[in-house]
């Protein structure tokens, strides 16, 4: 008995996994409809004819699928043929403006506006169909897609802050390079230190084959993010180095140690150009 039980259970399952190949199929099926003028395939979900011809939002007189014998309850055939049944397509390019978006930043120098971005259009390709039986319209859908997203117009507004004004360590982060060009050095700071720069970037050329682009304080790693000895400069501390601007104390190097500072820029390129110089450094928190 359990053997036979086994056998059954394995048919009942073969079956329900037949079905469900069988409605997977039907799911995914199309149909080559053969027109007065024009020959396509159109892939289809519908269950019945009817149904298909929903999908092409197609609307037959009676007589016509009368005459034409066209069972609108049994599913759609693998090819259809309409006689005196033609189409006709449309299709035209229309432009998608760009967005518009504001940055507003701080600065001390004066107040603009300035564009970041000139934004690209997108293009949205629009296409209708018309279905035309006997010079009669029967049918008419209308389909539209993105063929390419624009991109945003970007707008940059300065707002003016005083001399006293220092940026907090989000906007360190945040604003990276802009921090250098748009603020001066501080009025107010507790240390001013001359110390010993040299330059590194994010990659395995400067940090070795397993780089992460992440500092020892689990910071990302550029520029503005500057490696310290801690012993001197705590970590986490806010600076303003001449020449290069703004940035925080986020990285530890084996060779930085005393009086010498590690800045972080984007490429190697520029770590060269850099060099290793003097710079004066001012310590804000």
């Amino acid at each position: 008995m359990g053997f036979r039980r086994k056998l059954h259970v394995a048919a009942l399952w073969l079956a329900v996994a037949l079905l469900a190949l069988s409605l997977s199929a039907a799911g995914a099926s199309s149909v080559t409809v053969v027109l007065e003028n024009d020959t396509f395939v159109h892939p289809t979900k519908a269950a019945t004819l009817a149904g298909f011809f929903a999908e092409l939002n197609l609307s037959l007189p009676a007589e016509y699928i009368s005459e034409q014998r066209l069972a609108l309850s049994a599913p759609p055939p693998g090819t259809l043929r309409l006689p005196r049944l033609a189409v006709a397509r449309v299709s035209e390019l229309e432009s998608i403006p760009s967005p518009l978006s504001y940055r507003l930043l701080p600065t001390q120098k004066d107040a603009r506006i300035e564009v970041e971005s000139p934004g690209v259009p997108g293009q949205k390709r629009n296409t209708a169909t018309y279905f035309y039986l006997s010079g009669e319209l029967v049918g008419e859908r209308r389909h539209s897609e993105v063929v390419r997203q624009p991109k945003p117009r970007v707008i940059l507004l300065y707002r003016m802050v005083g001399r006293e004004y220092t940026p907090s360590v989000e906007e360190i982060l945040r604003l990276r390079r802009l921090a250098s060009r748009e603020w001066k050095p501080p009025l107010r700071y507790k240390r001013k230190l001359t110390m010993e720069a040299t330059a590194y970037e994010p990659g395995p050329h400067s940090n070795g084959p397993w780089a992460t682009g992440y500092t020892s304080s689990g910071l990302k790693a550029g520029y503005g993010v500057v490696a310290v000895d801690p012993k001197v400069i705590p970590l986490g501390t806010r600076l303003y180095i001449e020449g290069y601007g703004y940035a925080l104390a986020g990285d530890v190097g084996g060779a930085i140690k005393g009086n010498r500072i590690d800045l972080c820029y984007a490429t190697v390129e520029e770590c060269y150009q850099f060099g290793r110089r003097d710079v004066v450094v001012y310590v804000l928190d």
